[in-house]
């Protein structure tokens, strides 16, 4: 959807030739047997082993970790992938010490919590914070309102190693914070003073938020997966593993949204990052179907499976150089379900196809019953679009590898939000790359209103979420990729009786003046608190915005050096992707992303509470 991950190739041998090497941690013999097929190769937007050299350790770490390479490096240790990152880049990580090592022994709690976690709801749950992924929290357990909001400062900040792009959605409960890392790591903090009561080790990065689940005989567990394509389930008290399953054998299967729970069943979103490999003109593309994975949550048992796209893929004749092509193909469920069990639906929205035909299912918001997976129904609202990588490049070679209809990439990022208004009525929201926003009935997909809140893109429109109350929708607008410093970004507040817009604040100028790879497009997350919407911009501000004017109440920049509680450097950067958590008079917020090497890299988890206390 919208990766641009220029370790492709790496990525599609590593995982099997890597295993071989697990007792020998040579980062060359690595790097040749597994990636230099590519990377010695002239491919469209592949770096030559020279051009690695120019890359940071950390990005190459975090691309082996959690990038399109993860899911073939499930069998290589974390030691295995240092040693591949050190060698490609040319340079050394430090003395980061990999997994949960890199988490110095000073770092954890002294006395660390003596009772179990009992109240999953006390702070923020999840990706959405509820079952309808409205990402909105109530002024009694968000703990700030308007006439506080000017009082938030800086509490405390965590360094996470070894990455320079910061990814899990924070989760906060009963005083206890979680969150997950590009470098595979899920770390469980002590809410109120930043202090580390267990780590644990994924297989791949964890870029979903952790779902904390109650099951019917009261057992409580932490749900997530990773971009390896696990599903896990971890006791919350101790971080110990309950269970792991792989969700689906393609190998480019990764966990991308938060798996939501209800009851006794876990449902997981299936992705991929196929279409970065069928960028390639002689991959075969292509074969992967998103969908749905349902799972019993007290043994990771599957109960049902349903694919976005019903046809399987079948052959579709051949690229300009013979390489067979296969079709339908994509779809893929980027983002965290939305949950009606009152009414026994599932909502989702899916990504586009990678090659033509598209499916009618690609681009579309759709309802399944959560009891059988059976589609109740579809809305598409963008037909025909195909893509891989290739379409992004212009030259012969690159555009052998895209499909005809060449995108235009508008798929969905953003989790589907269940709304009831004031007078009762319930909408289903869906928020576009395209910059629409739409809002549908939820018993049957019919469109009742669309808006254009801003300009769409490859990295355009609305892209990681949005929120919602009882009376608007919040819609920040990215346009990163299309639009520089002062002209991309922007949030809008749209009114859920009609679609129109209450206010609108245009992009923040002025604050990418000094700074490299700096932007002002506001992808991440959106997250509201009963009269203020928090929003972060690539530029690595966080603002709060009043609900009935567009005003900011607030503002931090987090594009700086901090002082962490673990002892790991740490320095915030562009805020994208998950946005903050709000509980209990404390706001919770990753800074850094230094993806593509395109916008401020970062490493901190940010604390801010009501005047530092």
């Amino acid at each position: 959807m919208r990766m641009i991950a220029w370790l492709t190739c790496c990525g599609l041998f590593l995982g099997a030739a890597g295993a071989t090497a697990a007792d020998d941690i040579d980062g060359k013999a690595l790097f040749d047997a597994n990636c230099a097929y590519c990377h010695d190769r002239e491919l469209p937007r592949m770096p030559s082993r020279a051009g690695l050299k120019e890359k940071d350790p950390r990005d190459i770490y975090t691309a082996i970790s959690a990038g399109v390479m993860a899911p073939y490096a499930r069998a290589l240790s974390h030691e295995q992938r240092r040693a591949v990152a050190e060698y490609a880049a040319g340079k050394s990580l430090g003395d980061f010490a990999s997994g949960a090592a890199a988490i110095p022994a000073s770092a954890y709690c002294k006395t660390p919590p003596t009772t179990p976690l009992e109240n999953i709801d006390s702070g923020w749950n999840g990706w959405g914070n509820d079952l309808a992924n409205t990402r909105r929290q109530d002024v009694a357990r968000g703990g700030i309102d308007r006439a506080s909001v000017a009082r938030l400062k800086l509490k405390w900040a965590f360094g996470v190693p070894a990455v320079s792009t910061m990814s899990g959605h924070p989760v906060v409960a009963d005083g206890r914070l979680f969150f997950g890392t590009f470098s595979g790591l899920v770390v469980a903090l002590d809410a109120e003073s930043g202090c580390a009561l267990w780590v644990f080790e994924a297989d791949g990065g964890v870029r979903t938020a952790l779902t904390l689940g109650k099951l019917p005989d009261g057992t409580i567990s932490l749900f997530f997966g990773d971009l390896a394509g696990n599903v896990y389930a971890v006791d919350p008290n101790t971080g110990q593993a309950r269970w792991k399953i792989l969700a689906d054998e393609h190998p480019h299967i990764r966990i991308t949204g938060t798996p939501m729970h209800y009851a006794d069943r876990l449902y997981v979103p299936l992705s991929s990052l196929e279409e970065v490999a069928g960028a390639m003109p002689d991959y075969e593309c292509c074969t992967f179907r998103g969908g749905v994975l349902a799972l019993d949550a007290a043994t990771g048992a599957e109960v049902w499976r349903r694919h976005t796209i019903a046809e399987p893929p079948s052959a579709r004749g051949k690229n300009a150089v013979g390489t067979q092509l296969w079709a339908p193909s994509g779809a893929a469920v980027w983002t965290a379900p939305t949950l009606d069990p009152d009414n026994n639906a599932l909502y989702i929205v899916t990504g586009d196809s990678y090659s033509d035909p598209a499916a009618p299912e690609s681009d579309a918001v759709m309802a399944l019953a959560m009891d059988s997976g059976e589609v109740k129904w579809i809305t598409q609202t963008l037909a025909g679009d195909a893509y891989t990588i290739a379409c992004m490049d212009p030259s012969p070679e690159a555009q052998v590898a895209c499909p005809e209809s060449a995108g235009p990439d508008l798929d969905f990022g953003s989790s589907p939000v269940l709304v009831t208004r004031d007078d009762g009525r319930r909408l289903l929201l869906a928020g576009q790359k395209s910059g629409v926003l739409f809002a549908l009935d939820p018993d049957t997909g019919e469109i009742q209103w669309q808006t254009k809140v801003g300009a769409g893109g490859i990295v355009g429109g609305i892209e990681w979420g949005f929120a919602s109350d009882t009376e608007k929708a919040y819609v920040a607008i990215s346009a990163a990729w299309e639009l520089g410093p002062g002209a991309a970004g922007g949030i809008s507040a749209v009114n859920l009786a009609d679609g129109s817009l209450a206010w609108q604040v245009a992009p923040h100028e002025g604050t990418c003046e000094g700074r490299e790879r700096c932007n002002t497009g506001q992808l991440a997350a959106v997250s509201v608190v009963d009269g203020l919407v928090f929003s972060g911009s690539l530029d690595g501000h966080l603002r709060a915005y009043d609900t009935a004017t567009g005003t900011v109440m607030w503002d931090f920049d987090t594009a700086r050096t901090f002082s962490t509680v673990n002892g790991v450097p740490a320095r915030g950067g562009a805020i994208n992707g998950p946005g903050p958590a709000i509980a209990q008079g404390h706001v919770y917020v990753n800074s850094g992303y230094g993806m593509w090497n395109r916008w401020m890299p970062g490493n901190a988890l940010i604390a801010f509470s009501i005047d530092g206390q």
